[in-house]
C-alpha cells in the first residue's frame, strides 16, 4: 500500500513539473515574439498576418513612421507606407470594437477564424 501511495505521488509530481515546464517555455517563447512589444528603440511590430506557408504580411512601425511590409523566405519586400490619417483612423476603429465586444464574442471570433 505505502508503495502504491509512492509510485501514485512521484507520478503526480512528474505530471506537475512537465506541465510547469511547459507553461514557462510558452511564456518564455511568447514573450519573445509578442506582437507590439518593443524589441529595439526604434522599431516595433505592430501586427502580422500569415498569408500562407512562411508568408506574413507585416505591419512595422519605424519611429513615427507605419510601414506595410511582405515576408516570405525569399527576403522582405516593402508594400507601402501607411499615412498618419489611416493609422490613427484605424486604431479608433480597433479601439471601438474592443470596447463594444465581450469575451464570449471575441472569442467566438477567435474561434471563427481559425475554421477558416
Amino acid at each position: 500500500m505505502g508503495a502504491d501511495l509512492t509510485g501514485l505521488l512521484g507520478a503526480l509530481l512528474a505530471i506537475c513539473l512537465v506541465l510547469a515546464l511547459a507553461y514557462g517555455f510558452t511564456r518564455y517563447v511568447v514573450g519573445r515574439s509578442a506582437v507590439g512589444h518593443r524589441l529595439s528603440r526604434h522599431m516595433r511590430v505592430l501586427e502580422q498576418l500569415s498569408v500562407g506557408r512562411d508568408q506574413k504580411l507585416l505591419l512595422v512601425q519605424v519611429g513615427e513612421e507605419i510601414h506595410l511590409l511582405g515576408a516570405a523566405q525569399g527576403g522582405i519586400t516593402h508594400l507601402r507606407t501607411i499615412s498618419p490619417e489611416e493609422a490613427e483612423r484605424w486604431r479608433q476603429e480597433a479601439s471601438q470594437k474592443a470596447e463594444t465586444m465581450s469575451f464570449q464574442k471575441a472569442l467566438g471570433e477567435v474561434l471563427r477564424q481559425r475554421k477558416k
